[in-house]
């Protein structure tokens, strides 16, 4: 009998190994949402709108260069949808191709988009649908992946070559030499930098000229009375 209630005393004392159900219940949403490091971690997920990929007019070819790396992988053929998941396996492709190299693999995207998905055969109403997975809109000409280091040139496109068979679209590989591409059928020289500043200066407008006489000494000599 005594021993009983000793064992009974000492059960208060050991530590409980059993999981809470509500760390149970934590720790499954939590794995569900962050698959991998490609998924954003936003707290509250906002349903989109499934949007249209944007075509750049204009002339914009923002994204579209290398800036990182030597080697890049471009999209060649119109705009596309990727998911977090394609373009996660494709960083594994690259990543093991230039691990021996200890080259680096740079990423030039956002998935930001939350896709919500509804089951087939579903009737018509009741919302929009749960949300699935991430992804994002990728126009014609941005470059996705940049490989910066010291490897060869052929072990760099082999990776790119590898790393395009996972995403769909018609990718090309580039380097620091080749032309910036506006669309899927024409290519531009890179234009040089364009000194904003400079140009301001010489031809100033009104808005620009009340902010630099507040620079002046009379001006900061009453301001904040």
């Amino acid at each position: 009998m005594f021993g009983m209630r000793l064992f009974t005393n000492l059960r208060a004392f050991l530590p409980v190994t059993a999981p809470q159900p509500a760390f149970q219940s934590v720790f499954s949403v939590v794995s569900k949402r962050y698959k991998h490091e490609y998924a954003p971690r936003f707290k509250q997920i906002r349903k989109a709108f499934k949007g249209r990929v944007t075509v750049r007019t204009g002339g914009s070819i923002k994204g579209n260069s290398l800036e990182f790396g030597q080697y890049g992988l471009r999209l060649k053929s119109n705009g596309i949808r990727m998911t977090a998941t394609q373009l996660k396996e494709a960083d594994k492709v690259i990543q093991r191709e230039i691990r021996p190299s200890g080259a680096t693999c740079v990423t030039r995207f956002a998935c930001n988009i939350p896709v919500c998905v509804k089951g087939n055969q579903t009737r018509m109403g009741k919302g929009k649908g749960s949300f699935d997975h991430w992804a994002c809109r990728v126009p014609t000409g941005k470059v996705l992946f940049e490989i910066k280091g010291d490897l060869h040139d052929r072990v760099a496109r082999e990776a790119m070559r590898k790393a395009a068979d996972k995403l769909p679209g018609l990718f090309e590989v580039i380097d620091v030499n080749l032309k910036v591409r506006v669309s899927t059928t024409e290519l531009i020289d890179k234009p040089s930098p364009v000194n904003y500043l400079q140009l301001m200066k010489e031809k100033p407008t009104k808005k620009w000229t009340n902010i630099e006489m507040l620079k002046l000494p009379e001006y900061k000599l009453y301001r904040g009375r």
